[in-house]
């Protein structure tokens, strides 16, 4: 093939820009641009150059880039998504944040909106801000915000939209979806107390995170109210990781008076527990009651199948999805805080206190 040949074919490969649309009609590439990308200007551009614009750019398969509709003001069609705990940002590996983006990629999809998946986590106003001024997304939805970050103030402060999901930061004017964490609390330390566990214990998830803190407390108040006494050993700090819960289970359980029951924050802390409880030859459910929360898709699948509390991932992505594109399209909202009401999903790895 001759070198003139193999420039052609080159040529004919390379992505069109607007300046080939310009040249091709004989206007400058101010009013092309006015015409096709809608930019902010003075220029005034004719139905009939508009229409031949329109024409040639079909014929060059030119398409408007998302970066330059974003300088220009107008809308890019794309959400962003940014994890706030910054190991849940690996997804796929997370059931809890997995089945949110369930739902809120189905909701974008219908609505004909991208998603953009921020893996660089944020750090603070000074160091993360700067990807949020250049409007490369329309709005953005926060998963997991902890209460030491400063990511919602400042997005907010910057007037980008946005939409809060099991998040630290109450503001009565930032739109946010979550389960009701306290009544989720509720039913699973009543149903311990009931089936007549007294020495109950609590694994709790990071202590700056809103679900993990509002369970906490409601697991103790609830306690309290029974007149179920909880020795300060009984609630360790730990994380929403599986090592986490597998480490204080097996601590709890060489105690001199071990708990009879764990309520576990989340299921992958349960799944933890469940295993040092197997590794240190205590049958569940026979000697150790466990129940988690969330109702990750292996929680029945587990062994024994894991007693939980299910909150409808899914349905909170698809809410607050929902929520930012509303925001974003100028349709008004009747409430600014959706709880949607949890699930006890009684399984086998709960059980009645024998003694």
């Amino acid at each position: 093939m001759a070198n003139s040949d193999r420039i052609s074919s080159g040529e004919s490969k390379k992505r069109a820009s607007l300046r080939d649309v310009a040249a091709r009609a004989g206007i400058g590439i101010a009013s092309a641009s006015a015409a096709l990308n809608g930019s902010k200007s003075n220029t005034r551009v004719s139905e009939a150059t508009r229409q031949k614009l329109a024409e040639i750019a079909r014929e060059l398969d030119y398409h408007p880039n998302a970066m330059a509709r974003a300088l220009t003001g107008q809308p890019t069609r794309t959400l962003g998504l940014l994890f706030g705990l910054e190991r849940v940002t690996v997804g796929v590996a997370n059931a809890f944040a997995f089945d949110v983006m369930r739902g809120i990629i189905a909701t974008a999809a219908a609505e004909r909106y991208n998603i953009t998946l921020f893996t660089e986590p944020w750090h603070d106003s000074a160091r993360s801000g700067g990807p949020w001024r250049d409007g490369r997304t329309d709005g953005v939805l926060l998963l997991a915000v902890t209460s030491d970050s400063d990511v919602i103030p400042t997005l907010t402060s910057m007037g980008v939209p946005l939409v809060a999901i099991s998040s630290a930061y109450k503001d009565p004017a930032v739109l946010s979806v979550d389960v009701d964490n306290e009544a989720g609390a509720n039913l699973a330390t009543t149903l311990l107390i009931d089936l007549g566990h007294r020495r109950i214990a609590h694994l709790p998830g990071d202590e700056n995170l809103t679900s993990a803190a509002i369970r906490r407390k409601e697991f103790l108040a609830v306690c309290r109210n029974a007149g179920v006494r909880v020795p300060e050993e009984y609630v360790p700090s730990g994380t929403f990781e599986q090592v986490s819960g597998y480490e204080r289970t097996r601590a709890l359980l060489a105690l001199i008076e071990p708990p009879t029951s764990i309520f576990a924050a989340s299921d992958i802390i349960a799944i933890g527990a469940i295993q040092a409880a197997h590794d240190c030859g205590v049958a569940v459910p026979e000697q150790l009651s466990v129940i988690g929360f969330d109702d990750a898709p292996y929680a029945e699948f587990s062994t024994p199948p894991l007693t939980t509390i299910r909150q409808p991932l899914a349905e909170i992505g698809a809410a607050a999805s929902r929520l930012l594109i509303d925001q974003l399209q100028g349709i008004p909202t009747t409430e600014n805080c959706i709880l949607y009401p949890p699930e006890l999903i009684v399984r086998g790895s709960t059980a009645v206190f024998k003694g």
